[in-house]
């Protein structure tokens, strides 16, 4: 008997239309679709007319239900997986499914879709030739600022994402390790209505989002130090 596959698909990070035709095509032809949060996903599909069967994998899930899922792409069934907004697997749950998946001989395969981190990038205003992706900090402050503290003198521009709620805790810690005075982007709500990029400098955007405490997913861009001229001669 032939496997199946199983569909990483991309789906959007703010705006519901911002998904791929192919994108569309695997979900309606999947036998089932593995995903983050059902609630998130039949928003999703109701929008485009999709009706299909739901398996919620994530961080509560994702091993209990995973040993099921392999057994059903073995006997030829087709998974489409999908995360709550963007590409799944990327910080998001998904690593422990695909993986079990490739360790079993099942094809994987990818549908592109947009994410935050490349949409952020083009909006920052930094040079995006070269950056690290550091992703989600620390919920400690303790060790959050020990993080921070050993990627200040990285020589190219630092994603982070983190939870909504940690907005200026984050932003706060960056100025205390990178210096009031290095350059940020702030990206907020990306594709929807309210989208806002904020630029500046830590200290800047500090002072913004003490004033503007509104709950929203964002990215973090803090660009690279910028090297100093030596002008003796």
């Amino acid at each position: 008997m032939k496997n199946g596959t199983l569909y990483v698909v991309g789906t959007p990070i703010g705006h519901p239309d911002d998904i791929s035709l192919r994108a569309l095509e695997v979900l309606r032809a999947a036998d089932y679709i593995a995903c983050e949060e059902r609630k998130t996903a039949l928003r999703l599909l109701s929008r485009h007319g999709i009706e299909k069967e739901l398996v919620e994998v994530n961080e509560h899930t994702e091993r209990e239900e995973t040993e099921q899922i392999v057994l059903d792409l073995a006997m030829g069934k087709n998974v489409a997986l999908i995360s709550d907004c963007g590409m799944p697997v990327f910080a998001d749950p998904g690593t422990f499914l695909l993986t079990e998946a490739l360790d079993t001989g099942i094809r994987v395969t990818a549908v592109p879709g947009p994410t935050s981190l490349t949409t952020a990038l083009s909006l920052s205003g930094f040079d995006a030739h070269r950056f690290y992706f550091y992703g989600f900090l620390s919920p400690k402050k303790d060790e959050r600022r020990a993080e921070l503290t050993g990627l200040r003198n990285f020589p190219s521009p630092v994603v982070f994402l983190d939870a909504p709620y940690r907005l200026l805790q984050v932003l706060e810690d960056l100025r205390l390790a990178f210096g009031k005075g290095r350059r940020a982007a702030v990206a907020c709500d990306l594709t929807l209505p309210g989208e806002e990029v904020h630029r500046g400098t830590l200290d800047t955007l500090v002072k913004h989002f003490r004033e503007d405490r509104k709950k929203r997913e964002f990215v973090i861009i803090v660009g690279a130090e910028r090297k100093r001229t030596d002008r003796r001669g």
